[in-house]
């Protein structure tokens, strides 16, 4: 039987895989859909101004005028969603990556330590050296009860000195290790140093929300700029 924490991550990630396969089948959709409107727009603006006399027998210049506005607006909001759809996809991936991290059931030495150069609860340290990395020497207690006080100090100074040489070894292999795949990123992509910087930084959630906005205003612009222009020519006609 799971411990309650162990069952809400495992659930969590799990469900990882839906997420992102549901997203990527929300995003391809509305990129298709997008083509599409935008596909439309383009040709529907072609077709006027290749045959604006044919189009100014049957419409007013107003109306004329507000259509090829309109599909004018519906094919620039598709480009703009098109970038901006790019750019959220982008920050959403690494939100991805940062949840898998987070959720993944894979240990790791902990690289960010709280100082215990202040603990004198010896039992404390043995607890730490094992939560934090798997040290087990709790078998010092035995004869740690049998020591004199000046004795005991001196095993607790010990214990707290092998706690901070395998926390400082631990955050150097940690920032090997990332600078190595910053490096391999770096050349793979042809990545400056402070683009493949950012890839290892987390995504700002303002930063995310904006680009939601922008991607979800522009795809409404489009769609609804084209949706326009169609009542339009079907009231005008």
């Amino acid at each position: 039987m799971k411990r309650p924490f162990e069952f809400v991550m495992d659930t969590f990630f799990e469900g990882l895989d839906n997420l992102k396969e549901n997203q990527r089948l929300n995003f391809n959709n509305s990129e298709k859909f997008m083509i599409w409107v935008v596909g439309f727009s383009i040709g529907g603006l072609s077709i006027i101004v290749t045959n604006l006399a044919k189009f100014s027998n049957s419409f007013d210049h107003c109306t004329i005028k507000t259509i090829l506005i309109l599909l004018s607006i519906s094919i620039i909001s598709g480009i703009l969603y098109r970038w901006f759809f790019y750019i959220y996809q982008t920050l959403y991936q690494n939100i991805e990556f940062y949840l898998q991290g987070a959720f993944s059931r894979q240990q790791i030495m902990e690289v960010n330590p709280d100082d215990i150069s202040n603990e004198n609860d010896i039992k404390e340290v043995i607890r730490r050296l094992k939560i934090d990395y798997d040290d087990d020497v709790s078998h010092v207690l035995d004869e740690y009860a049998k020591l004199t006080e000046e004795g005991k100090l001196i095993v607790l100074n010990d214990l707290k000195a092998r706690y901070e040489i395998i926390a400082q070894g631990a955050k150097r292999e940690f920032e090997f290790a990332m600078n190595y795949a910053k490096d391999t990123f770096k050349e793979a992509f042809g990545l400056s140093d402070k683009a493949a910087d950012k890839m290892f930084q987390p995504t700002s959630s303002k930063k995310f929300r904006i680009f939601g906005f922008l991607t979800s205003i522009s795809f409404l612009l489009s769609c609804l700029s084209f949706i326009t222009v169609v009542i339009i020519l079907c009231i005008k006609y």
